[in-house]
């Protein structure tokens, strides 16, 4: 066998990965002995810095969501800030353009905007999909919150997709439908790589400046690179810099694992897919004080984890019910940063404001929660969710 087959042999003697026995986690980590072999094989190669490995990642989720570039980094809020970045570098964004940014979600889906030099406007989502929905007449970021695909349309669409991998708005994936995109594989994501993140695009000129803004600015990652370097020959090339950036690269182990996992995404999707609409019909038969949040018409939801909404009018309030949900082992958040112009940041955000009323935002952050999703997720799993929802409103 070859080094690889013999390290992955020795994994899988001391590690298992299966549904859980008890309760209902957040996640089930998708790592198993191939990536974890992977990771050691890379170690082992001595090349530890952004090279092969990566670059092999970055063409199988090019090829996974369906562009013609993806750029890997360190994290999905980097991926967010590489790609606003790179779309004001480009000049498809002007710094201080104002960004429509639904109320509901993560912090640095707000956070980056403005590192960005843009200037954000919260607005108020969706009734029946928590996201950013409509048409607009300023650029959009479309947060596609836990999985659900935001339909919000403007002249520039910026999508968030970092937890929304495969889902899809008829047979476009997320990720691939606006100027450019963002993922994340943080260990509780579909994928996971442990940290990293990855932007999308089709746009030669926003890939280049993405590459350059991942890695201080240099022209070494760049398919224009042989143009820039003879419009300055009297710069060392091996030290030429072209625009401001950071250093936000991934390391070859994030790719090694990325690669091992990227055909896994279709079957996790699946089952994913599959539990998210059976929990969805069973609850709502409950007659339970909660709300569900169904897959929308024409969409695939991706099912990062499944929210639900308290009735204004529940007998208990939501502290009480994540106590008696924990009690029974039912792990349990709140969803996103909820109404993130009611976070104690939002005054520090600068050009951040508020435009309409934001009611639906408003009873997520006061009624609003999420339990564990997982492609590791089965009959047993609901059954333990319906047992606590019932004991939680006896």
């Amino acid at each position: 066998m070859s080094r690889k087959a013999d390290i992955e042999a020795l994994v899988a003697r001391y590690l298992e990965i299966e549904t859980p026995t008890e309760g209902l986690p957040l996640a089930v980590s998708p790592i198993g002995a191939e990536e974890i072999a992977a990771g050691i094989e890379t170690l082992l190669s001595g090349w530890l810095t952004m090279g092969k490995q990566v670059s092999a990642f970055e063409s199988a989720w090019a090829e996974a969501i369906g562009t013609r570039h993806a750029i890997c980094v360190n994290s999905g809020s980097s991926a967010l800030l590489v790609m606003l970045s790179a779309l004001v570098e480009t000049g498809v964004l002007q710094r201080g353009d104002e960004v429509i940014v639904p109320a509901v979600g993560w912090s640095t889906s707000l956070f980056t905007v403005a590192q960005a030099g843009l200037h954000p406007v919260l607005v108020d989502v969706g009734e029946d999909s928590l996201c950013l929905e409509g048409e607009w007449d300023r650029p959009v970021m479309a947060v596609h919150l836990l999985g659900c695909p935001s339909r919000a349309t403007g002249p520039v669409i910026v999508e968030d997709a970092c937890g929304a991998h495969g889902a899809k708005i008829g047979g476009d994936r997320v990720g691939s439908i606006g100027a450019a995109g963002a993922f994340s594989f943080f260990f509780s994501h579909h994928l996971s790589t442990i940290e990293g993140g990855m932007v999308n695009t089709d746009s030669d000129e926003i890939a280049d400046a993405a590459r350059s803004m991942r890695a201080h600015g240099w022209v070494r990652e760049r398919n224009d690179r042989e143009a820039i370097k003879a419009a300055n020959p009297e710069i060392d090339p091996r030290f030429l810099f072209v625009s401001a950036g950071y250093n936000l690269r991934p390391t070859e182990i994030t790719g090694a694992m990325g690669v091992a996992q990227v055909p896994r995404l279709d079957g996790y999707v699946t089952r994913r897919r599959a539990n998210h609409a059976q929990w969805c019909d069973t609850i709502e038969e409950l007659g339970l004080p909660i709300r569900v949040f169904p897959e929308l018409t024409g969409t695939t939801h991706a099912a990062f984890a499944f929210p639900m909404l308290l009735d204004a009018d529940a007998p208990i309030d939501r502290a009480e019910l994540f106590h008696r949900l924990e009690s029974k082992g039912i792990s349990t958040r709140p969803i996103s940063g909820s109404n993130l112009a009611r976070q104690p940041a939002f005054e520090r955000v600068p050009h951040a404001r508020v435009e309409g009323p934001t009611p639906v935002a408003d009873a997520v952050h006061e009624r609003g929660f999420f339990v564990g999703q997982s492609h590791a997720f089965d009959e047993r799993h609901l059954e333990r969710l319906i047992e606590a929802l019932r004991f939680a409103f006896r």
